[in-house]
């Protein structure tokens, strides 16, 4: 009876077991380099064969996301947010893939201003600082930056056009906000900005994946192998291979930590 049972279990396992065929996008600064490594790991772990198409290599996120919401791409990374989440052309997988650290917020300033933020030690007192951060249009940045009483730009387009517009303080804008995960990279395709290097902004959020309503069956496969990648470690481990140093390199544990009210 006991091998009736154990090959069954056997033959359910590799039935549901898969080739995984997954359209994704891809960025010019290499920000998906993780997000495709994680997606990749995990499901290989879970016992499936994934099969990664890129249908471009330099995609602006504003076409990324309309190509997922037409069924071109599989699913994009994307900040977990109120209004995506009930987007009828979206499946939202309810999982943080970073473990919360593009919520902790740094800042590309010029670097003639490098020193600007240097006494501030409450929201109160950077609010008071009277100076502008440049985002995205839409994004869930700019929610919070007003939910705090803190002035905004929003750029219409190409989001990566504010690396010169705060280099050139264009409409005024003084900072551009930047995850954890993001800023060093940044710094580093953008060295004409500094990263501001005594605060850190944080609220309540983290990227997940959203999958294609074309293709919902992709979204309880990825969720599971998300969910045995977080068991297994090898979301800690990702994560710490690919950030581990730049809390050294950004002098993390020693900055001000300013809480964000986060909206929903």
């Amino acid at each position: 009876m006991w091998k009736f049972l154990a090959g069954l279990c056997l033959v359910s396992a590799q039935a549901y077991a898969a080739t995984v065929e997954l359209r994704l996008p891809a960025y010019s600064d290499d920000s998906h380099i993780y997000y495709h490594e994680l997606l990749e790991q995990a499901l290989i772990e879970a016992g499936h064969t994934p099969v990664i198409d890129v249908p471009s290599s330099n995609l602006p996120q504003k076409r990324a996301e309309s190509m997922l919401r037409n069924g071109q791409l599989s699913l994009v990374w994307l900040l977990a947010s109120e209004e995506r989440n009930q987007d009828p052309s979206l499946v939202a997988i309810n999982m943080g893939l970073t473990n919360g650290l593009i919520g902790h917020r740094l800042l590309l300033v010029p670097r003639s201003e490098v020193d600007a933020y240097r006494f501030v030690r409450s929201l109160e007192e950077f609010r008071d600082l009277n100076k502008t951060g440049g985002f995205g249009k839409n994004w869930f940045d700019v929610k919070v930056w007003q939910a705090n009483q803190l002035k905004t730009v929003e750029v219409d387009g190409e989001w990566r056009r504010l690396y010169k517009m705060v280099a050139n303080h264009k409409r005024g804008i003084d900072y551009f906000s930047r995850g954890f995960t993001e800023i060093v990279n940044d710094s580093l395709q953008h060295p004409y900005l500094a990263i501001e290097p005594y605060l850190v902004l944080q609220y309540q959020r983290d990227f997940q994946f959203y999958v294609s309503s074309s293709e919902p069956e992709l979204a309880p496969i990825i969720e599971e192998a998300l969910k045995k990648a977080e068991d297994s470690g090898l979301l800690d481990k990702l994560i710490e291979e690919y950030w581990r140093e730049d809390f050294d390199l950004l002098n993390y544990r020693k900055r001000v930590v300013i809480e964000l009210t986060t909206p929903k």
